[in-house]
């Protein structure tokens, strides 16, 4: 697996694409609100059927809202609760934005490390990106030996394989 996306890889950039999806859609809805006393007034009208409000919602999006974010929405408007939206929304962009402010260094080896091999790399590793990593170990036999470094959009290939695939690529041009 010399410099491909592992299916970890894969699955934080859908989790992430779907939370800032939401993010958005959510934010869209809350700027409506605020900026439209009629609106607020109309989607907080415990009166009207949630059904109502909850379409009148769904109109100031472009586009609409996804079903999951028509459900969060609905339970909101039943309970009383839109008011809440904006503490969800700031809640919600932490899940999605701690990317930029936290740092992950991913360490991928073929054979699990020792603990004194695991300090070498976060000593190594902080001295090049700097103090404030995070590291996540993972074994992936199929890296032959060796190691597979990803910090940000940064890799550093180490492994077998990847010197393998490398050499594969030069003799094939």
């Amino acid at each position: 697996m010399s410099a491909q996306a592992r299916p970890q890889d894969y699955a934080r950039a859908i989790c992430d694409l779907a939370l800032e999806a939401w993010a958005r859609q959510m934010r869209d809805v809350q700027k409506a609100v605020a900026g439209s006393p009629a609106l607020r007034a109309a989607a907080t009208d415990a009166s009207a059927p949630v059904a109502e409000r909850l379409l009148l919602l769904d109109a100031t999006t472009p586009g609409g809202v996804n079903e999951g974010v028509r459900k969060v929405l609905g339970t909101l408007l039943e309970a009383g609760q839109l008011d809440q939206l904006g503490p969800i929304l700031a809640e919600l962009e932490q899940l999605v934005r701690p990317k930029a402010e936290r740092r992950l260094a991913h360490v991928t080896s073929a054979v699990p490390l020792t603990s004194d091999e695991r300090a070498a790399i976060q000593a190594r590793l902080a001295s090049k990106f700097g103090a404030g990593l995070e590291f996540q170990f993972d074994v992936d036999a199929s890296l032959i030996g060796g190691v597979l470094l990803r910090v940000g959009d940064q890799v550093i290939d180490g492994s077998v394989a990847g010197k393998l695939a490398a050499m594969r690529d030069r003799l094939t041009v």
